[in-house]
């Protein structure tokens, strides 16, 4: 089985554009956070380990990754920051992660100092908490005076690691990184907004189509990765796992070797639910030329690590998702051996699994790389897809890795508004004589059509943390208006 059986991991790691247009300010600290917790921790846990996979970043958090390191962004969740950040803090608007950390949690705080040491330890590594030297003195019942200085040092240091980190994986060979659109758009509903009809025919969906933008995006991504790592990509995870034949297309065009989807994807395409030997290999995508290989992630075992290991024992859940993996390609006897693919968020379920899902990941790399062959996405076409052993595919299903259709985004009534006010800005743009001030206002309008704004005002999905995203996207918004020399209208300062 071992020589037989390959298997995949793609950790997609993401985070929206938080920064303001008039400054470097961030209005959320989530960049930071994630960085000091859980970008160090997942290369870390590669590094030790030198299991092979695919990372894919997204530019708009490497971008934030950078500035950040080079101390060109901040935010005002900060010791110095305004009393409002703190209260908002105290009040929960961004969570404590000491539950299930081995770290003793407090049930009340003396001071605004042992708070925010707290908070800063709270969102360090679990590779430091348990291996530094200089951390068990800081999480005293009452920590010293110099402990959140020495934390908030801590902090920084981790954050300025992450991207050096991962450049040395991919250039070991280690690892494969691979991008995203840059902003994180929906690359189809870009591309021509009436796609969603084709899985949702009676969804109400305001026109909107600029697929200069949704090749811009593509583009950047790759010209952004290349300065940031050292070359460009082959492979795409598109954002939200997205995908039409239009935008495959596009990304085949812009030279991409590979995307990965979801598996439901390939479902609707065949129109019935695939066999192993169609879900655990590559597929070639031909809508003309140039093809391009499309991979399909496993649902199950994707979703079982994303939402419901990290309520078990950890030895346990591996075993489990070993033992379904054996059972997944037991009696395969195709020409190329099986590549099961485990794709999701790279950073979010940790908070939710023991000690940061530290002991989950290293048994689960240590057991996959007994039992099975783990592999990059691109190392496996290298090895077995390129000489026409993958399958063919001559159209593809319209949708994205949430119900394979794209209502998480568009359709409701708010998310409408929001399509319709980016519609207004962007034939405005189009409608201006200068190039010039069409790229300024433009930049803007490529934020603005991130995915996580229409996300949070979806009705199913609750967060207060709702009116700062609605503050980045009108923000952005306005700018590009402004940058137009014309007023925002009026009604986007209620959207």
């Amino acid at each position: 089985m071992r020589d037989q059986v390959h298997v995949a991991i793609l950790w997609h790691m993401h985070q929206p554009w938080y920064l303001l247009p008039e400054g470097r300010e961030a209005v959320l600290p989530w960049t930071r956070l994630r960085a000091a917790k859980d970008y160090y921790d997942m290369a870390e846990h590669l590094r030790r380990t030198g299991f092979p996979c695919t990372v894919n970043f997204t530019p708009s958090l490497t971008e934030q990754l950078r500035l950040l390191a080079a101390g060109e962004a901040t935010d005002p969740y900060t010791p110095d920051g305004p009393e409002r950040a703190q209260r908002e803090l105290r009040e929960g608007l961004i969570p404590l992660p000491l539950p299930r950390r081995g770290l003793p949690v407090p049930t009340s705080f003396s001071s605004a100092e042992e708070f925010w040491a707290w908070f800063h330890l709270a969102w360090t590594a679990q590779t430091v908490l348990e291996e530094d030297r200089r951390v068990p003195p800081l999480w005293a019942a009452a920590p010293p005076p110099a402990a959140l200085a020495e934390l908030r040092a801590l902090q920084g240091e981790l954050v300025r690691a992450v991207l050096p980190l991962y450049r040395g994986l991919g250039r070991s060979g280690q690892v494969e990184l691979s991008t995203t659109p840059f902003y994180h758009p929906i690359l189809p509903l870009l591309l021509d907004s009436a796609v969603a009809k084709r899985a949702r025919p009676g969804d109400e969906i305001p026109p909107f189509s600029a697929p200069e933008d949704g090749r811009a995006h593509a583009a950047q991504a790759l010209e952004h990765h290349a300065s940031l790592f050292g070359e460009k990509p082959v492979g795409m995870w598109p954002a939200e796992a997205a995908v039409s034949p239009e935008a495959l297309a596009l990304l085949a065009e812009l030279g991409l070797l590979w995307v990965a989807t979801d598996g439901e994807i390939l479902a609707r395409t065949l129109g019935r639910a695939p066999t192993p030997a169609e879900l655990y290999r590559p597929w070639r995508f031909r809508a003309g030329s140039p093809e391009i290989f499309v991979f399909f992630r496993d649902p199950l075992l994707s979703n079982l690590v994303s939402f419901e290991y990290g309520r078990w024992p950890g030895e346990k859940a591996v075993e489990d998702l070993v033992l379904r993996v054996q059972r997944g390609t037991a009696g395969w006897n195709e020409r190329v051996p099986p590549l099961v693919l485990i794709a999701l968020d790279g950073e979010n379920a940790w908070d939710h699994y023991e000690r940061n899902g530290r002991p989950f990941l290293l048994t689960l790399y240590r057991a996959l790389a007994e039992h099975f062959l783990p592999i990059t996405l691109g190392e496996y076409l290298r090895r077995y897809g390129l000489d026409g052993r993958a399958g063919d595919l001559t159209t593809l299903w319209s949708g994205s890795w949430i119900d394979a259709d794209f209502r998480t985004w568009i359709g409701e009534p708010l998310q409408n508004q929001a399509w319709g006010a980016l519609a207004a800005v962007r034939e405005a743009i189009r409608a201006h004589p200068d190039p010039l001030v069409q790229g300024n206002a433009r930049r803007h309008a490529y934020v603005a059509e991130g995915s996580d704004w229409f996300w949070w005002r979806s009705s199913r999905h609750r967060t207060p943390l709702a009116p700062h995203f609605a503050r980045i996207f009108r923000a952005h918004l306005a700018w590009a208006w402004r940058a137009l020399g014309r007023e925002p209208p009026r009604e986007l300062e209620t959207l």
